[in-house]
């Protein structure tokens, strides 16, 4: 089985090069490939944002012929009831910047909510429950600016019900519906999405080990 671990920046994806020994195979495109059992492992740096994903997204499933992806690094908390280090397992993804609502429902899949894969929800929850780790099962809002104000914050979660807020997520997600992948955005926690203090260096080793264990029982 082929699959690709994508990552914004080198933060959310240096833990797995030294986990799998992995060898650079694109320079251009900071693309390495290493192996996990009988699986594939090829991991991307895409860069920040949801153009940057979502060309990563296409280009790996055109080249590589990838069976399953999965979105990797940190995420802002919308809501008290998820905290810093906390692991979000996306059911959904969808867009906070995409406007208006009712365009968004006809131009994307699943009218705005995309779906994550049932059978890598359920792998990753039992990684986590495992681990004994925190963890949330719910929508992940993906839109193409940082959220550094506790009002804005609040809106997003208002409109959306989202539990965390990155870049990438559903740019990711929303590719791999279109060419029937399946995938999976497995974020943690680095901020509340109000400017404060991050966390992304720990937050993204978390997400990253996390991964891993949920590779190695694929």
């Amino acid at each position: 089985m082929k699959i690709a671990i994508i990552g914004a920046m080198e933060k959310e994806v240096i833990e797995y090069r030294n986990i799998y020994d992995m060898k650079l195979i694109n320079q251009a495109k900071k693309l390495y490939i290493g192996s996990c059992n009988d699986n594939e492992i090829y991991l991307i740096e895409s860069g920040i944002g949801k153009v940057n994903s979502a060309s990563t997204t296409q280009y790996m499933i055109d080249k590589y012929d990838i069976d399953i992806v999965i979105s990797s690094g940190c995420a802002g908390s919308l809501t008290s009831s998820v905290r810093v280090f906390d692991t979000i397992i996306s059911n959904y993804v969808t867009y906070h910047d995409f406007y208006p609502k009712r365009i968004m429902e006809i131009s994307t899949p699943n009218n705005g909510l995309i779906k994550a894969d049932d059978e890598l929800i359920e792998k990753a929850k039992e990684v986590l429950e495992n681990r004994d780790a925190p963890y949330h099962i719910g929508n992940i809002a993906s839109g193409d600016c940082f959220v550094t104000d506790g009002n804005e914050r609040d809106s997003i979660f208002n409109e959306t019900e989202a539990l965390a807020v990155d870049m990438e997520s559903a740019s990711i997600g929303h590719i791999c519906a279109e060419n029937k992948v399946p995938f999976i955005s497995l974020r943690v926690i680095s901020d509340f999405a109000d400017g404060a203090s991050e966390e992304e260096e720990k937050a993204a080793r978390i997400a990253s080990l996390t991964i891993v264990d949920l590779i190695n029982n694929l």
